[in-house]
């Protein structure tokens, strides 16, 4: 995205909620204390009460007047009932007590819905500690929850059964956003978390806030539905603190968050200044859903380090003939941040862009992407756009089909970047993506859900069509899987699993990331891959996983042979005493078939290696991220690459991406076989590309119109023109299919 990034502050966190699920419900356990003081409200109450259950408030008057709440107070909105008004306030809890807004009086949602004016707000919650904020509905407003500091060291703060919707009308510090008479808001969002205060010039000693979780939050129609932002802002200090510290996301599910049809829709979240940061379980589709002139993104990201970003899902950013248009925009300045196991799919522009456009503020370095699931994104999986500084990290173990790019130069390369292990999959079909694929129907997708009692396996026979998950039967919720985890049922031996069966023989490689959802305590679990009941992964036994583990263990595995209908199942079983307390386990596998077409596959994925390919005649090359550039220095360069392929001439069709800088067209194609190793004329191909072409084009030249090809392939020789100049190419495949 094309924006000045102010150097202020920033700094934010939530605290990880104890949640147990029951019957497909999350519940809430409350601290065992007396309560300071119950607050109830019912907007719907003919007159004004005193503000007990029987006789509550009427609106948020009373707690306006309050203002400063105290350790264990409670906030209690009437279920279902809507207020139209915002609530001010602020206070300290403590980690024993806790503030509260919640909802009392039924399942339904309070609700705040104001007036759609850019000016309202739902809650304005200044400099808070120890607060949670429960089972509201926000919607209609210039921001939902307004979250304002003035001053450092906050804690622990719980955001959880949230809804946001039509939350917009403020754009870039624009009307009531603004940071001088306004309340220093960038965008609108579902929750705001900023500041007015601090600056380059009077940074906080610490964090601005530490511990922060939001779970199971939804939004759409919003501008964003979450944003740590302040106010576009990093965060700058001599301690090294990012302005928010230790983040907890799970369960988001944001939605075509669009600003309500209108312009500006830069993101669907914001996060910048964080450290710490963990993502997992989440869905975020058709984000950035309207045009911006500064680009778009499901998510934006700024001066945020050591973070994961791990099994979720993040789809169909749509063409609003904006910049970007991408799922994630590392905008600048990260360290760190890990985008492993999850799948981008359908985006109008790139799945991850790395920019280096801001000179003098820093780069992203250390970045990691591995493991994910990359279909159909318009501009490719990954993009790089900028050469102000070259950022640097390893994209690693990804499966990919895609129509026109794995990695797209825009203006850029991936010189700072290793590539290692990543596999195009030319029909996405072949990829079987288990929490895209969820469903309520066993077999569907060829996904199924199953236990083991001790003595047998069976399917999981009840869906629970509210929580979205199955489980043993309508009154008994464990052994259960749903789309992101698993929870084992308890006893010594019992194993829940998602299993895999294979459509059609052939080989497979599996990506994935098992790891705890739920850490505060029991006694861990065990994992394993099988297939047909034999474990597959890990080689060397079990996998165990420690209570508090939320980065989890990889299991990716390579040339895994099936037949038709073998099983594979990825299982989990309880820890060592059995217990399964605290055991919910986010684990969402991909499986593809990977060999069934190419008999060989150059791709060029690691700087400086050639694959074989050799300097033969009048010819340098260099190969940086993940193109093979060819220099000619005269009129008959050609390269040979390896020898002794062993591919049998039933492989035909040669498949070649490749951009010609030059203007002579003509290109050529040698071979020889083991029954006629001799290179010639007689064995070769001439095909045509374009001259001085502007972007890359696969050709498909079909080599079995040559009579010599025939028996075994030992050696291919490539002649790219016969000029001085250069060519790059992408990938160089030979398959059976054209």
């Amino acid at each position: 995205m094309a924006l000045s990034i102010r150097m202020a502050f920033g700094s934010k966190m939530l605290k990880a909620m104890l949640f147990a699920i029951v019957v497909g419900c999350c519940f809430f356990v409350w601290n065992a204390k007396a309560n300071a003081a119950d607050y109830y409200v019912d907007c719907s109450a003919g007159t004004n009460g005193t503000g007990t259950q029987v006789s509550p408030y009427n609106s948020f008057n009373s707690i306006n007047s309050i203002g400063t709440m105290s350790a264990g107070d409670r906030i209690l909105l009437k279920s279902g009932v809507t207020c139209n008004q915002q609530m001010t306030v602020t206070g300290q809890g403590n980690s024993t007590n806790y503030i509260t807004i919640d909802s009392y009086g039924g399942t339904a949602k309070a609700k705040i819905i104001r007036n759609g004016n850019q000016a309202d707000r739902g809650i304005k919650l200044t400099n808070p500690s120890y607060w949670k904020i429960n089972n509201l509905e926000v919607g209609s407003a210039g921001t939902g929850i307004l979250v304002t500091f003035s001053t450092a060291g906050h804690n622990d703060l719980s955001f959880t059964n949230l809804y946001f919707h039509d939350i917009y009308g403020i754009h870039q510090g624009s009307g009531s956003g603004n940071d001088s008479t306004g309340d220093a808001i960038w965008n609108s969002a579902g929750i705001e978390f900023t500041s007015k205060t601090f600056n380059a010039s009077n940074p906080a000693s610490t964090y601005i806030v530490d511990n922060v979780t939001f779970d199971t939050i939804e939004g759409t129609r919003n501008l964003d539905t979450i944003s740590i932002d302040w106010y576009n802002s990093g965060y700058m200090n001599a301690t090294g603190h990012k302005a928010a510290e230790h983040v907890f996301m799970n369960n988001l599910n944001m939605h075509g968050d669009n600003a309500g049809g209108g312009t500006g829709c830069d993101d669907g979240m914001r996060l910048t200044s964080v450290r710490y940061l963990t993502m997992i379980n989440s869905k975020l589709d058709g984000e950035g859903g309207c045009h911006s002139d500064t680009g778009t993104a499901a998510i934006y990201i700024a001066f945020v380090s050591d973070s994961y970003i791990l099994n979720s899902m993040f789809t169909n950013v749509p063409n609003t003939s904006s910049p970007d248009m991408v799922a994630f925009d590392y905008e600048c300045c990260t360290d760190n941040l890990q985008i492993n196991n999850n799948y981008i799919a359908g985006n109008a522009g790139a799945g991850i862009s790395y920019l280096a456009i801001h000179p003098g503020l820093g780069l992203e370095t250390n970045s990691v992407a591995g493991g994910n699931v990359f279909i159909n994104n318009g501009s490719g999986s990954f993009r790089r756009a900028g050469n102000s500084d070259t950022p640097s990290g390893t994209i690693r173990d990804n499966l990919y089909s895609e129509p026109n790019n794995f990695l797209y130069q825009d203006g850029a390369n991936y010189s700072g970047f290793t590539l290692t292990n990543n596999l195009q999959i030319t029909n996405s079909s072949n990829i079987y993506h288990a929490a895209k694929q969820f469903s309520s129907t066993q077999g569907s997708s060829n996904w199924s859900y199953k236990a083991y009692n001790g003595s047998s396996w069976s399917n999981l026979g009840y869906y629970d069509t509210t929580g979205n998950i199955w489980q043993a039967s309508s009154v008994s919720n464990v052994p259960q899987v749903s789309q992101f985890e698993m929870h084992p049922d308890t006893g010594v031996g019992k194993i829940v699993a998602r299993a895999w069966t294979a459509p059609t023989s052939g080989t497979v490689s599996i990506r994935g990331r098992v790891l705890k959802s739920v850490i505060a305590g029991g006694d861990g679990v065990v994992a394993r891959i099988t297939k047909n009941g034999t474990r597959i992964w890990p080689a060397g036994g079990d996998q165990s996983v420690a209570y508090n583990d939320r980065f989890g263990y990889e299991s990716n595995l390579d040339g895994v042979t099936v037949a038709a209908g073998d099983e594979i199942r990825f299982e989990i079983t309880s820890g060592a005493a059995g217990s399964n307390q605290y055991d919910n386990v986010s684990w969402s596998p991909a499986v593809a078939y990977t060999a069934s077409s190419i008999a060989a596959q150059w791709d060029f994925a690691t700087a400086g290696s050639t694959e074989g390919w050799n300097n033969t005649n009048q010819i340098s090359s260099s190969v940086s991220g993940g193109i093979w550039t060819i220099t000619s220095s005269g009129g008959d360069p050609y390269s040979v690459g390896p020898n002794n392929l062993g591919i049998a001439s039933s492989y035909r069709y040669l498949k070649i991406r490749l951009k010609n800088n030059t203007s002579d067209t003509g290109a050529k194609l040698f071979f020889i076989t083991n029954a006629d190793s001799t290179w010639n004329e007689a064995k070769s191909k001439t095909f045509t590309t374009a001259a001085n072409m502007g972007s890359y084009t696969e050709y498909t030249i079909d080599m079995g119109t040559v009579a010599g090809w025939s028996g075994t392939i030992k050696s291919l020789r490539f002649d790219p023109f016969s000029t001085a100049g250069t060519m790059n190419v992408d990938y160089i495949w030979l398959t059976n299919t054209p």
